[in-house]
């Protein structure tokens, strides 16, 4: 009667096992395919943009400079001081995407 009884919560186990293994597979695929499918189209639209002439400018932007000043600006951390900068307008834009009612205490 014990052998019945393990044999039993056993197959219940393995199609448990199998049911919860095929709602996660589920959904893993449901969140995946959506979000692969967006950063398909922005990676597509970033690839549309031609920046290389811009680079290209900058560069030799950047080289027409006397020596001294390009050492002064990478000794002050400009180009640092710049990133910083900007991903901190970027990271305040994002967060205020966040309603305020979901902020709140």
């Amino acid at each position: 009667m014990a052998a019945a009884f393990t044999a039993l919560f056993t197959f219940l186990s393995t199609i448990l096992t199998w049911a919860l293994d095929g709602v996660l597979w589920l959904l893993g695929k449901a969140f995946y395919l959506p979000f692969d499918g967006l950063l398909t189209v922005i990676s597509s639209i970033f690839n549309a943009i031609d920046l290389s002439s811009f680079v290209a400018t900058y560069a030799m932007n950047w080289a027409g400079l006397p020596t001294q000043l390009i050492w002064f600006v990478n000794a002050v951390g400009i180009p640092q001081g710049l990133t910083v900068l900007v991903s901190s307008i970027i990271i305040r834009l994002c967060l205020n995407l966040i309603p305020a009612a979901f902020t709140r205490i």
